[in-house]
This record gives structure tokens, sequence and C-alpha cells, in this order.
């Protein structure tokens, strides 16, 4: 049995909403029950009698008086789902207000004057995010909120992630206690084929494999997935061809609920032809494509694909052609690898760029940082960019509306020709991964502007990949 996909929304975000209760102060005078809001008792509102016996000669002693009530909290929420998750757990130490009515759609909702009234007083405002609310909701807080009251429930968890659900009814299909668990998947992946030019599809809900099922132009070598994993981007190199593929499993937003969408996978029409792209980077709700052999800097956003589909027109830059790399940042900045100034003279010596900028999406410059020898490499965390580069890394960094960047070296001796080519890191992470097979991989903390070799290289020993999560560092 598959389980609603909701659920997998609710459980993380109804513990999020009851630790933000406790930060946002809450009664002080009554516990928060620690059972499921559906099992807990409601909050005494007068404190218990005592039970004493006075000498005869004492006069009475005065009855308890009735606790003062708690001043209620004042949440607001974007939708209607959100706010009865509010009204479970808050009961009656909250007054809520949903911002969208019944049946709105979210995405062309706007908002009136009270409801900027409604936000600006609200101790507490809760979205869903995942950009369900992108456009009126940021601009309704940023007009009338206090971003330190905002919080977007769905930012950690993602609804239509590859998940396992666990069948706990075991009984409705027969099975014996003891049994293995039932366990079902949602998801398909696309597999590229790296000799030919065979694209096929895994169904893992349905055990299926539709084999060859496109033709991608020449063999592939990239499949990227988009943030929420609805879309796949297929790079074909030798084909000069960037191919886009709807997944067809999705939520769908209809007023106070989401509905799941399940069909084909069918490639988006997009003309993303060009000359040798070569290097693709998804972070956050942008893909940026560098095609080496003209420059060009193409930037996919996953909300406008959702929106416009086939009809989607990309910005597009240009930064002349070079073995390059383009790398999103958060508020739609993106930090873009320099050509070499001798690249004309002398194209196949002076591939490699020279440094970065860090530009809008209409490519105004907001920060440039040269000096990064033979860079080749990258990786983001959302705010900050590293490059590798010979002698060490290049980095560039985009926070509240501030800009640096600069170069951080080895702390120790290192050889000569010291070189690092690939670079990792990860969403909210301070530290990166910087690796060069002769010399080792080295954890790289640009706040602090330094790095350490964390695993040498040696004749036996030779780092070539490796894998970082929020949790969890594998090098192969």
């Amino acid at each position: 049995m598959v389980r609603n996909p909701l659920k997998l929304l609710a459980a993380p975000a109804i513990l999020v909403i009851a630790l933000l209760f406790a930060a946002c102060g809450g009664d002080s005078a009554t516990p928060t029950p620690t059972t499921a809001p559906t099992a807990a008792a409601p909050a005494p509102t007068t404190a218990a009698p005592s039970v004493t016996t006075a000498a005869p000669t004492a006069p009475a002693s005065p009855a308890p008086t009735t606790a003062a009530p708690a001043e209620k909290l004042n949440v607001v929420t974007t939708s209607n789902i959100v706010a009865d998750w509010v009204r479970a757990i808050g009961q009656d130490r909250v007054d809520v207000f949903p911002l969208l009515p019944p049946n709105a759609d979210p995405h062309t909702f706007q908002p009136g004057a009270r409801d900027i009234t409604r936000v600006a007083d609200a101790d507490l405002v809760l979205s869903i995010g995942l950009s369900l609310e992108a456009g009126w909701l940021e601009e309704l807080i940023h007009n009338a909120g206090d971003p330190e009251t905002i919080a977007a429930l769905g930012e950690d968890v993602n609804p239509i992630e590859f998940t396992e659900l666990f069948d706990d009814h075991a009984d409705e299909h027969g099975d014996e206690p003891g049994d293995e668990e039932h366990i079902e998947l949602i998801g398909r992946l696309l597999i590229g084929d790296g000799e030919t030019a065979d694209l096929s599809i895994i169904d893992l809900e349905h055990d299926e494999i539709t084999q060859n099922a496109f033709d991608l132009g020449s063999r592939a070598g990239r499949i990227y997935p988009t943030k929420s994993g609805r879309y796949a981007i297929a790079v074909s190199s030798d084909a000069n061809q960037v191919h886009v593929f709807d997944g067809g499993i999705y939520m769908e937003a209809h007023g106070d609920h989401f509905d799941l969408i399940e069909s084909p996978v069918k490639p988006v029409a997009l003309d993303l032809a060009g000359d040798r792209p070569v290097h693709l980077v998804v972070s956050g709700e942008w893909a940026a494509i560098f095609y080496d052999g003209s420059g060009d800097v193409v930037m996919l956003n996953e909300h406008e694909l959702e929106e416009h589909g086939s009809a989607y027109d990309p910005p597009k830059l240009n930064y002349g052609p070079h073995h390059g790399a383009a790398v999103p940042l958060e508020d739609d900045l993106f930090a873009i690898s320099i050509q070499h100034p001798d690249y004309a003279s002398a194209p196949a010596e002076y591939r490699l760029p020279i440094g970065a900028e860090i530009v809008d999406v209409n490519g105004n410059v907001l920060l440039r940082q040269e000096g990064c020898p033979d860079l080749h490499g990258d990786a983001s965390n959302g705010h900050i960019a590293v490059f590798g580069c010979t002698g060490g890394v290049l980095f560039v960094e985009a926070h509240d509306g501030q800009y640096a960047g600069g170069f951080i070296g080895p702390s120790g001796a290192e050889p000569d020709d010291f070189r690092l080519t690939s670079v990792w890191g990860y969403p909210g992470l301070d530290h990166f991964f910087a690796l060069g097979s002769a010399v080792g991989l080295y954890a790289v903390e640009p706040e602090a502007g330094a790095m350490a070799q964390i695993i040498p290289a040696s004749e036996t020993l030779r780092p070539i990949n490796v894998a970082v999560s929020s949790e969890a560092l594998l090098v192969m």
C-alpha cells in the first residue's frame, strides 16, 4: 500500500511547528503535551485546589484563585493545511489565520491590505515553501513581516523524493507476523547509456523497465535531477545538445491540498542546442549550463520551467569560449568563471579560466575575483562557491547584499605543482572538500580562510572521487 505523500510532509512539519511554539514562548504555566496532538489531554486552565486541615481557632485559608489566561500566540499561515496543523498542536494557546482562501490558487493569489496587517502583527508566519508561494509571499513578507518570524516548513522536506514507504498493515496483504516488511518505492530512474545514445527508464513503483525510451543524440555522459526531483537534465556533449525530461511524478497544489500526479516521462521541447555543453550545476531552484565552445551560460529556473513548459525561454549570458563553469548561488545569483585573457592567441594553452565573477541573472557584475591559475572543479553551499586552482582554492561569497572573495592555500609546505582539480560542497555546510589526485584530499573553510589535508596521496592510496551529504563524507 502506498501512503498518502502528504503524510511524508506532515510528520516532520508538525514536529517543526511544535518546536517553533516552544521557541516562541507559548504558555509558560502550562506544560506542552509530550504525546501526539490527537491523544493529548487539554491543559488545565485553573490551578488545582490544595487540601489542608486548619486548626479550629485558625481562620479559613482563602480559596485558590484562577490562573490568568496566557496571551495567545498569533499565527499566520499561507494555507489551510498548515492552519489545521497549528490548531491541532496549539489548541487554545493560538489564534490562527490562513492567508489563502479555500480553493484559491497559491501561484496567482493576491494578498490585500488586511493580509499585510495580519502578517505585520503575527508572532509567527508559517509557509510551505518549496516555491509554492514564490512571488506574492516574499513580497508580502518583505513589505510587512519580520524575517525572524518566518518559517518555511517544506524547505527540509522533499515531498517527491525517491522515498521508501513502509507498509505497517501487513494483515492487508495476508502476511503473517514476522514476515519481511512490505516496501514500495515511488519514483523513476532515468539511465543514460555511456556508449550509445539511449536513455532507459526504471519505474520503481511498478518494477518496470523501459529500454531505449529516448534517443539523446550521443552517449549520455551526465544526467542531473532538479531540486524537486521532477525534472532530469541530460547533457549530450558530443551531440551539442542538452535535453530536459519531465519525470511525470510530482505534487500539484489544489487550493488547500496537494494531489499526487503520475504521468508518463516525456521530453520538454526546449531548444538547448549549443557549442559543446560540458558543465552543468544544479543548486537550489536553478540549473546553469556552460557551453565551452561558445562561452554561453544558460540558466534554467525549475519554477519557471514548471510554469511555462516548452514555452520557457531561459535567460542566457556569454563569457567567451573556454573550459568554464557556472554555479548558481542564493538570491538568483551566479558565480561564473572568467576567460583567460590570452585565450584568443592560443586556445589550447589557455583554455582554463583564471577566476570567477558573481553576477545576477541579467549579467550585472557584483564581484570579480581573479587569481586562480588553471581553474577546474567547483562546488557551492548556497552563498559560497569554491573553485580548484593550482596552489589552492578560490572562493566567492554573496550574503545579505555583501560580496567577498579570496584565495586560500595550504598551511604546510607543498610541492610547486600543487593543484586541486575537484571540489565538493553541500547546502548549508560551512566547509568544502577539494581533491587533487597527486596531493590528496583537503578540507576547506572559506569563512576562516583555511584549508588542511585530511587524506594524503601515496603510492598505495590515491583518492579519486568524493560524495558529501549533511552527515557523511564518502571517499573513493
